[in-house]
């Protein structure tokens, strides 16, 4: 039986919020791509909640590409934003950067807890 640590809940738990959270962006700004986050944010925390081993990719998957997102925000945006705006991206980003080493992290030592890595 596989051993389900608290900080396992709580990353499936952020996954499904973030999915949430990017569907009611899609009908707040009536934008179909927010389904590209809507769909694989919800899978990723329903397959981390049952412990599906398929799930962990898709959670690095949306971590980097979140961070990626982020990054590419900045650098695009940087030189029209003033310096309490751009303090604000930066803390923001060392949040998301955080946040998905660290779920990466606690969703891989679960799996390989677990010995259901491939």
């Amino acid at each position: 039986m596989r051993r389900y640590t608290p900080l396992v809940g709580l990353v499936a738990l952020v996954l499904i919020g973030y999915g949430l959270y990017a569907l009611w962006l899609l009908f707040e700004y009536r934008s179909i791509w927010f389904l590209l986050w809507v769909v694989p944010s919800i899978a990723a925390g329903i397959g981390i909640a049952m412990s599906r081993a398929w799930s962990q990719y898709l959670l690095y998957f949306i971590a980097f590409c979140t961070v990626a997102g982020w990054a590419a925000t900045v650098v695009l945006s940087w030189p029209s934003l003033d310096r309490l705006t751009l303090a604000k991206l930066l803390a923001l980003g060392l949040g998301l950067i955080f946040v998905s080493i660290g779920s990466s992290v606690v969703v891989f030592r679960h799996f390989k807890r677990n010995g259901t890595q491939i």
